[in-house]
Formats: structure tokens, sequence, C-alpha cells
């Protein structure tokens, strides 16, 4: 292959490129409810709620996945993180600038565990909606469960399992979480 030839395929490959990027954010943010400016898609992502309320300056990286028919709204100067999942039966509600790291989890409801019952035949069960407030840091693979609050300002270490409620401020690790300290 010459020189040209070499060239003409790698303009080609961006010019392809370009075009996947531009269909896949033109048709994830058809399907959301509504969205601000400077949504930013870094790979494939997956829209299976059309509950889901975008703020401004967002990023979202590959293999992310919104699920569920619940709301889900993220405020403004937010990140998440590769292969996050967010799953909504009644409400995921994050606020601006929440960094979540990749690999993380969060879910508003679990299944049903009656012993009468098969378990895929179960409703699901909601403790209550989720909330997430301002500057919060989720590590990566973070599983927050249903009915929990996270205070402003705290960080939740990697792989934690945050079954309860987070104080303001607070650095929480482990499985459950428990807080260790207080950011200073």
């Amino acid at each position: 292959m010459n020189k040209f030839s070499i060239f003409c395929m790698k303009v080609c490959r961006r010019i392809i490129n370009k075009v996947r990027g531009w269909y896949r954010k033109t048709s994830f943010l058809s399907g959301v409810k509504s969205y601000g400016e400077n949504v930013h898609l870094l790979g494939p992502v997956y829209l299976w709620n059309r509950n889901v309320i975008l703020g401004a300056d967002i990023n979202v990286y590959p293999n992310v996945t919104f699920w569920g028919s619940g709301n889900i709204e993220i405020g403004n100067n937010c990140e998440i993180g590769f292969n996050t999942v967010l799953y909504a039966s009644q409400s995921i509600k994050i606020m601006d600038h929440v960094s979540i790291a990749a690999d993380c989890y969060i879910i508003d409801s679990n299944h049903g565990i009656a012993k009468d019952k098969e378990i895929q035949s179960q409703e699901s069960v909601c403790k209550g909606p989720v909330l997430i407030e301002e500057d919060v840091w989720l590590g990566a693979g973070v599983k927050v469960l249903s009915g929990v609050h996270i205070g402003k300002g705290a960080v939740i270490g990697a792989q934690a399992l945050v079954n309860s409620d987070i104080p303001e401020y607070a650095i929480a690790v482990g499985v459950p979480a428990r807080v260790v300290g207080y950011r200073k």
C-alpha cells in the first residue's frame, strides 16, 4: 500500500468514528426526558429508561446503563464512570458536582424474598428513593442500595456497599459501608 492509500484509510476511519459518535449521542439524547448543554457520551451508553433528566456539563463514559421505569435525575457537572448501572423503579437523584467511578451500581429497589413465593415471581421491594447530594465521590465498584441518602461532600471508598444513610462530608468504606472519618 502506498502512503496516499494509508492516508485515505486513516481519514475514512476518523470520519466513520465521528459519524458513529454523532449518531450515538443523537439517538441517546432523543430518548431522555430532558438534558442540558455539553452532555458528552464518551462511548456506547445504554438507555432502557425514558425518565432520565440530565443536567449540563456531564461526562458519561462507555457502557453506562440507565435502566428501569422510575425517574433518574442527574445534576450539573457530573461524571459517570465506565460500566456503571443506574436502575430506578421509583427515583434516583444525583445532585451537582458528583463523580461516580467505574463499575458502580446504584439501585432503588430489590427482589422480594418471601419464602411462600418463588424468587423470580416476586415483586420488587423499594425502601425509598436514592439521593446523592452535591460534591460526592463514589469510588470504583461502589454499590448504593434502595432508600439511601448520601450527604453533601461525602466520599465512598472503592467496593463499598452503601445500605444506610451517610452523613455530610463523611468518608465511608467497607461492606457494609461505615464512616471512618470526615473530610477536613
